[in-house]
């Protein structure tokens, strides 16, 4: 069994929230299934970052505390993909997520607060990263909580038809294409170009078909056991 936690925390705390101060409008979210941990190191890889000139998210986040790599990858229907690598000196969440092992699913920050949907593998290592988080003075608010349990396989021929096929294809295509191996052999704009879609388009694709197949195959309601459609 794992448990999906959907919590949020004050813009500020984060890293990234330093993008904020100085433009209020801007909007992030982080590519779903994000791993925090590859051969260079701890580290988000890719983020769309909208609401600023690219240009001067590299100015500011290069002078932001606790990231150390900043690289700009594509730009597309006024969002930028951006590539961050963390420095040794992890935030007040990174470093209780990689202790207890949690997954980003997806994230997205604005200039009011973070919303993070995150996995864990139970409720102890959840509560280890809550009072770990909470410990380094960042407030976290619970905002919904998930017991998850694999009902069926995925490639199962019940999942495959509950899966929407646009979803489907999406999803094989990444996988077989190597995007979520470590390192990656594809990057997100070869992809987009075998599909004939722009960047943007196939991130949000991706987020959409990665939360349609966790809600079709893991995420089970808790009164009643069965999955949740």
């Amino acid at each position: 069994m794992v448990l999906t936690a959907e919590i949020t925390i004050p813009a500020d705390t984060f890293a990234l929230g330093s993008l904020f101060q100085a433009y209020p409008d801007a909007v992030i979210e982080f590519e779903p299934v994000v791993p925090l941990q590859s051969d260079r190191g701890p580290n988000l890889p890719l983020v769309w970052i909208g609401g600023v000139e690219p240009d001067a998210v590299l100015t500011v986040l290069s002078e932001t505390d606790g990231i150390e790599v900043v690289e700009r990858l594509a730009s597309a229907d006024g969002e930028t993909l951006f590539e961050l690598e963390w420095s040794d000196e992890l935030d007040g969440m990174v470093q209780p997520l990689l202790d207890t092992g949690g997954r980003i699913l997806t994230s997205r920050g604005t200039v009011e607060h973070w919303e993070f949907h995150l996995l864990f593998d139970s409720h102890v290592s959840l509560s280890e990263f809550n009072m770990a988080v909470t410990g380094n003075g960042i407030p976290v608010t619970l905002r919904r909580l998930s017991s998850s349990m694999v009902q069926r396989e995925v490639g199962d021929e019940e999942s495959n038809r509950s899966l929407p096929p646009n979803h489907r294809e999406t999803l094989l295509l990444a996988y077989r294409s190597g995007y979520y191996d470590t390192p990656r052999e594809c990057q997100l704009a070869d992809l987009a170009a075998k599909e004939e879609v722009s960047d943007s388009a196939l991130s949000k694709r991706i987020r959409r078909a990665t939360a349609s197949l966790i809600e079709r195959t893991l995420i089970v309601d808790e009164d009643s056991g069965t999955p949740r459609r």
